[in-house]
């Protein structure tokens, strides 16, 4: 798959879960939303020295903090005073450009930014506050980024804090940061900020 058909296809999934929702019974507890998030996650590159034979010998690996951002749907599970409530998020995420490593004279880094369809999911817990108002909240996450151009997927898995609050009775703001790792051959760190509005059934 190339790289560029990556957001129109996940578009066209959100743009078809977003109808049949919207043709829902008006009784389902839960909502849609739309977010944006951005943040830092690990990236390894490799440099390579020549030794005295000429022959190329692969410097200590080092590990950037390089960023990422991006948007899409979200659907929560759930009656609108509930604590407790399920979390699913399908969005596209850009992966920057990693930097050549500060050691070794030759080396490959991918220069230009990666597309990676991402799915999450988990719960938001309420700490302190009213559901239904304004409320500190946790959220714990686990997902893939399933749809690569490269052929590089990985596990995520994603922790943090964040806070809601409720203008009127179907509209909700949220914020979360969040901490975690992704997994593919070895574990890198994540670092995201979260964002976004969701629209509650009930």
């Amino acid at each position: 798959m190339r790289p560029s058909s990556l957001p129109v296809r996940l578009l066209g999934t959100a743009l078809l879960t977003l109808l049949g929702l919207t043709t829902a019974s008006p009784a389902l507890a839960g909502g849609i939303g739309l977010l944006g998030t951005g943040g830092l996650h690990g990236d390894r590159v490799y440099g390579y020295s020549a030794n005295d034979a000429g022959t190329l010998k692969q410097d200590t690996p080092e590990t950037q903090m390089n960023g990422n951002y991006g948007g899409g749907l979200e659907l929560t599970l759930g009656d609108r005073d509930n604590r407790i409530v399920g979390v699913f998020r399908f969005f596209y995420l850009q992966d920057a450009a990693q930097s050549a490593p500060k050691v070794g004279e030759v080396y490959a880094v991918r220069e230009t930014t990666r597309d990676i369809g991402l799915f999450s999911g988990g719960l938001q817990w309420g700490l302190v506050g009213d559901p239904t108002r304004m409320q500190l909240t946790a959220v714990t996450l686990i997902g893939s980024g399933f749809l690569t151009g490269d052929f590089t997927e990985f596990a995520l898995g994603e922790a943090g804090i964040g806070g809601t609050f409720n203008p009127n009775r179907h509209l909700q703001v949220f914020a979360e940061a969040t901490g975690g790792i992704r997994y593919r051959k070895r574990v890198e760190p994540t670092f995201n900020g979260t964002a976004g509005v969701r629209y509650l059934f009930d």
